[in-house]
């Protein structure tokens, strides 16, 4: 046989061994660790990480990002900067408003996966709706990441506030001023949702943190909240049950807002009474400034979240390695904070 073809027949085998020389191969393998909880810089990718997830996306694919709701203050906050940030990293990426529909989510991964998208970040409605259209998305290769929440980051990031965490400051935020204004006595209320677990240790984070700033406070119990309806009907309640109420600290915001209406209606001194909630809404960051009620809110950190959730995509893209589970840093928001 001429030695040229043996060379070109040599040359043939070598390439298909190698898938090739067009052939780059398959995409690099985030390596993903589980031995601590990791911190924000964890995920700042650097320009060659940047780079190579652009190179991963190709010319069709992108990043998308499955938003429990877009009308709520912290909700839309998350997507927004993630969208700012990919902007200006030229990253394509869609973003799909589930309005706090599970079912919507359903449809929605299922769409990006056929429309290409090679990472989804999604915000779960509802873990059990949603867990088997995750598990199809993984299995066809798209990362799966999670924000407020991990439970679902099936082969990606978990990048969510720890609930003991928000407990604990605004437990602390009642407890220091409870200290400091009323000589560690008061009668607080704690308003809890007790259908979500996450919430629940929330909530008994409040009352252990509170305890150890006032250990003279007394919780007169914990009561539903988390919308301002709940927050209102059970302040009224309570309130007839325990008159002497000076004191509550909610799991969010919102169902402080209810609280308010009903201590006022209760002819509560607004100036000797306090709440704290926590989520920093604008409303609620308003108030604290008037002084009246409203004393403090904890800070969840929406826009530094939407920023971790784009890195994260980042580095799963490029094949980095990360922590599996990231936590997002909180802010105890105070009057004194505010000035």
């Amino acid at each position: 046989m001429n030695r040229w073809w043996i060379v070109a027949i040599g040359v043939l085998m070598f390439a298909a061994c190698n898938g090739g020389t067009s052939n780059v191969g398959p995409q690099p393998q985030p390596t993903l660790l589980t031995d601590r909880l990791g911190q924000p810089q964890d995920l700042v990718p650097t320009s060659a990480e940047i780079a190579a997830a652009k190179t991963a996306l190709g010319e069709k694919g992108f990043i998308g990002i499955v938003a429990c709701n877009l009308s709520s203050e912290y909700h839309a906050a998350v997507p927004r900067a993630a969208e700012a940030l990919a902007k200006q990293w030229g990253l394509p990426i869609q973003v799909f408003d589930s309005e706090t529909k599970a079912d919507r989510q359903n449809a929605a991964i299922e769409t990006f996966v056929a429309q290409g998208a090679k990472a989804i970040a999604l915000c779960v409605v509802d873990p059990k709706v949603v867990g088997n259209a995750v598990k199809e998305a993984a299995g066809k290769g798209v990362f799966m990441l999670q924000y407020a929440g991990r439970d679902l980051a099936v082969n990606g990031i978990g990048i969510s506030v720890e609930d003991a965490d928000l407990g604990c400051a605004a437990g602390e935020i009642a407890g220091d001023l409870i200290a400091r204004e009323k000589g560690g006595q008061a009668n607080v209320a704690i308003l809890d949702y007790p259908d979500l677990p996450n919430v629940v240790v929330r909530a008994n984070k409040i009352e252990e943190c509170l305890k150890q700033k006032a250990p003279g406070a007394k919780i007169t119990g914990h009561y539903l909240g988390g919308t301002a309806e709940n927050g209102l009907k059970s302040l009224e309640n309570a309130l007839q049950a325990h008159p002497e109420i000076d004191v509550v600290a909610s799991i969010n915001d919102a169902g402080a807002y209810g609280a308010i209406k009903a201590l006022e209606a209760a002819g509560k001194d607004p100036r000797q009474t306090i709440v704290v909630g926590i989520d920093a809404e604008a409303q609620a960051k308003d108030l604290i400034k008037q002084g009246k009620f409203f004393r403090g809110t904890v800070d969840t950190s929406p826009t530094q979240t939407g920023e971790m959730v784009m890195q994260a995509a980042v580095k799963l893209l490029a094949g980095s390695t990360a922590p599996k589970n990231v936590r997002v840093p909180v802010t105890k928001i105070t009057e004194d904070s505010l000035k």
